[in-house]
């Protein structure tokens, strides 16, 4: 599904601009979800980091609001929607199809 955007957020250090950028557990606080669910969604593609901070040898996963704007419209479809993974991973692609809410900015 997104495999290439992901690829190429990963070659991206940290992007220039005005962009405000989330570590990866103040998403998961203001998403409402744990550590481990967003792992899940990167692993099926559903999400990625808009940027990369290098610290050392280290890289941090940094998010937009973007990311968060899709990490709420998961969690809903997953908790309050009751939609299992293969089912958000379809609405995800024709929410990307159709540009609405919750898109991959």
């Amino acid at each position: 599904m997104a495999r290439s955007r992901r690829d190429e957020r990963k070659a991206a250090k940290f992007p220039a601009g005005s962009a405000s950028y989330m570590s990866r557990s103040v998403v998961c606080r203001l998403g409402g979800i744990t550590e481990s669910q967003l792992m899940l969604w990167e692993h099926e593609e559903f999400v990625a980091p808009a940027a990369t901070l290098q610290v050392g040898r280290r890289s941090e996963p940094l998010y937009d609001e973007g990311a968060l704007r899709r990490i709420r419209t998961i969690r809903t479809l997953a908790e309050e929607l009751g939609v299992n993974l293969p089912g958000i991973g379809v609405i995800l692609h024709l929410l990307d199809r159709m540009g609405a809410p919750g898109d991959r900015d």
